[in-house]
């Protein structure tokens, strides 16, 4: 007789076990706002990248939508280098801490940057001159 008290009550505690199993499947696909990590640190944010600005690469080794551009390093305002490229035009690269800077480059030298479609300056190199 002793047995069904001890069965009765295993049967309820997997029935409650079952109900909180059943919530936590439910919190799975709406998380409540005490679960949402909230951060406002800028250091949690150094360095992050959305998707829509990664770089994609185009099977050649160079970054789809990137150009390459050659001429003479005219003037250097805060982060923008200014180029005297072909065809008497002159092309403003704004650099970041992204940027891969090779070599000295100074005023008056001749340059090679690889640019993307919003003019900012992946990489720059200095070049000798024929």
């Amino acid at each position: 007789m002793a047995l069904f008290p001890k069965f009765v009550a295993v049967l309820s505690c997997g029935f409650v076990l079952s109900l909180g199993l059943s919530n936590s499947t439910q919190a799975e696909h709406s998380p409540s706002p005490s679960d949402v990590m909230k951060t406002d640190s800028t250091s949690d944010r150094q360095g992050f990248q959305a998707d829509d600005t990664k770089p994609m690469f185009d099977g050649m080794g160079g970054i789809r939508g990137s150009r390459r551009i050659k001429g003479e390093l005219v003037r250097i305002e805060d982060h923008d280098y200014f180029i005297h490229a072909k065809g008497d035009t002159e092309v403003a690269m704004h650099t970041d801490k992204t940027t891969i800077m090779r070599g000295e480059i100074k005023k008056g030298d001749l340059i090679e940057a690889k640019i993307n479609d919003k003019n900012h300056a992946l990489s720059i190199r200095s070049i000798k001159r024929k």
